[in-house]
């Protein structure tokens, strides 16, 4: 059954088309705000989002903008459904990446219709754009970005596994919490020898050069800070889904780091050379708390 994601905060105008959509087949999500969407998106597989212009805590210009801002996103079609169909207002929502601005005063005949033909048009050519699938690739692309850009490093990508959480051993260990409809960690796994290549490369020092700890741990708060950024931004760009902490760094002999077992991670290994290190976003997916947008992610992906 092909999803309409709802965009409107008006209960009465809600209630109106999703009934009409209902009746046409359709599966309806419901939302009276742009932050509900943009979860809402993440939870689901939606095949058009149809919002108003006028919203309650954004305008329908932004709704746009931020589901565009994803490549992977610029070939879902968005309808604008308004009051307002003046043709600046009109010109605006088309700017922005709207496939078509419907007026509200043609009624919802004419726009059920164009919605299959949308919809058909878009599932002819559908893109993947889940969050399991999404979340891999935005740690890898996130990482080689920032070694390459910062370091000069080429690291080369394994496979991404999606696991249950566990204990992992590394001679330094960088993380950065992250809060938000993700709660949890995003920490590198690192030896030491490549922790020292990478800040000497990242501070454009002779290569060999030995760091004191104390040294270290500070650029490598700032590389992990780097990466987790970079991840935040690939993955999400505008839309504001998590929060990132001040890194924490740790240096030993051989330090681990325990998680709960009912989390969930991505976890990618990377090497440098004949170095390995690797990157994990986990996930606090517990039964008595994370987010409805992680308690999708692990019945999709873990044990379902």
């Amino acid at each position: 059954m092909d999803t309409i994601l709802l965009v409107n905060d008006s209960a009465t105008l809600t209630k109106v088309l999703s009934g009409h959509f209902q009746k046409a087949g359709y599966r309806v999500i419901a939302v009276s705000g742009v932050m509900d969407a943009y979860e809402a998106f993440i939870r689901n597989d939606v095949d058009l989002i149809l919002t108003d212009f006028i919203l309650r805590d954004k305008d329908g210009v932004d709704v746009i903008r931020t589901f565009r801002s994803k490549k992977a996103q610029r070939a879902l079609p968005i309808v604008v459904f308004t009051a307002m169909d003046d043709p600046g207002t009109v010109q605006a929502c088309k700017d922005a990446g709207a496939n078509r601005v419907l007026a509200k005063s043609n009624g919802t005949a004419h726009l059920v219709e164009q919605i299959e033909q949308l919809i058909e048009e878009y599932k002819a050519t559908r893109p993947s754009h889940s969050l399991d699938q999404d979340m891999g690739s935005c740690i890898v692309k996130a990482t080689g970005d920032v070694f390459r850009t910062m370091m000069s490093l080429k690291v080369v990508p394994g496979e991404v596994s999606i696991e249950k959480a566990k204990i992992r051993k590394a001679e330094v260990i960088g993380s950065i919490g992250v809060a938000g409809f993700l709660s949890g960690s995003i920490s590198l796994f690192m030896p030491k020898k490549l922790a020292q290549q990478a800040v000497a490369a990242m501070l454009m020092m002779e290569p060999g050069t030995e760091l004191a700890d104390g040294e270290l741990v500070d650029a490598i708060g700032e590389l992990t800070n780097m990466v987790g950024g970079s991840i935040k931004t690939e993955l999400f760009q505008k839309t504001p889904l998590f929060d990132i902490s001040v890194p924490s760094v740790y240096i030993g002999e051989d330090l681990q780091r325990r998680s709960v077992s009912d989390d969930l991670c991505f976890l990618v290994p990377f090497t440098v050379g004949d170095l390995a290190f690797s990157v994990e976003f986990l996930m606090v997916t517990k039964k008595e708390g994370g987010t409805g947008v992680q308690q999708a992610i692990v019945s999709g992906t873990v044990g379902a």
